[in-house]
């Protein structure tokens, strides 16, 4: 399968511009394997790189871990409906590309941009719009990025910003999804050889939410507004060695980036799939 993609590593804090060196190399030789012929990665700082204040950081992450669903103010679902749309007309396109041109279709007129969706990841976006205008956008963040992509990936598919969004949360705080992004947003947590939670982060947050049950009571659900898809990857360390590439042991093991890559390639190539159209009724 062919076509521009736009792969973005956004940091959490404190990370150091080498931390996303060899999983920007890795990604990109893995989506060109997957048949991405154009497919490009990038590296942001929503909050900052190594050099900003930890407590100015952290209060911006919590700041946008407890931003309120909205779903009324975000108005996502008729933006999806309209990508759907133009999955059905593109899938030929898809099939037969040999790859795609930099700016190869044209993204939707953009909608109003609600305030709602203003405050959080704001430069991210304006950077993404600038860069991705007419391609796929996949954000994959780290602990407080993943956050981030969140809040980005929501503003850019409400405003039509970008062909289509997918985003991928890896350690990170729990937000609560939008039902129009469920199935475009993916989580991973670390965990040990004995599928024991390694990633203390991913405590954090929550997905939670109250539900009708049987006749209508009430109930708390811990994944009311949970991402789609959420799977742990068994990795040696912890929070911060999700993408570690050096030996792992043994000398057949994989190493933690290879996992991880892996993990979220093979959700990115199922999820990204194009939409067939109809055969022509014999």
């Amino acid at each position: 399968m062919n076509g521009g993609v736009d792969l973005y590593l956004l940091a959490g804090v404190k990370t150091w511009p080498t931390y996303f060196r060899e999983p920007a190399e890795r990604l990109k030789a893995m989506s060109i394997e997957a048949g991405y012929a154009d497919a490009d990665v990038h590296v942001l700082y929503p909050y900052g790189d190594h050099t900003i204040p930890l407590h100015r950081q952290l209060r911006e992450v919590a700041r946008d871990v407890a931003r309120r669903l909205a779903l009324a103010a975000d108005n996502l679902q008729p933006a999806i409906d309209r990508l759907g749309d133009l999955q059905m007309e593109a899938a030929g396109e898809y099939a037969s590309a040999e790859g795609s041109p930099r700016h190869g279709a044209a993204a939707q007129p953009a909608a109003p941009r609600s305030s709602a969706l203003a405050a959080p990841a704001g430069p991210i976006v304006e950077a993404i719009r600038e860069r991705s205008a007419g391609r796929v956008v996949v954000l994959i963040g780290h602990s407080g990025g993943g956050v981030a992509a969140y809040h980005a990936g929501r503003r850019l598919l409400a405003e039509g910003a970008v062909r289509d969004c997918r985003i991928v949360q890896i350690g990170s705080p729990k937000v609560r999804i939008h039902p129009a992004l469920r199935d475009r947003t993916a989580y991973f947590y670390a965990t040990d050889e004995r599928g024991r939670i390694r990633d203390p982060i991913t405590r954090l947050g929550t997905w939670g939410g109250i539900r009708k049950a049987a006749a209508g009571i009430p109930v708390w659900d811990s994944r009311r507004w949970a991402p789609g898809h959420i799977a742990a990857i068994t990795i040696d360390g912890g929070h911060k060695d999700y993408f570690q590439h050096g030996p792992s042991g043994a000398a057949a093991k994989t190493t933690n980036l290879e996992r991880t890559a892996a993990a979220v390639l093979d959700w990115l190539v199922r999820s990204l799939r194009p939409v067939r159209p109809p055969s022509p009724a014999q």
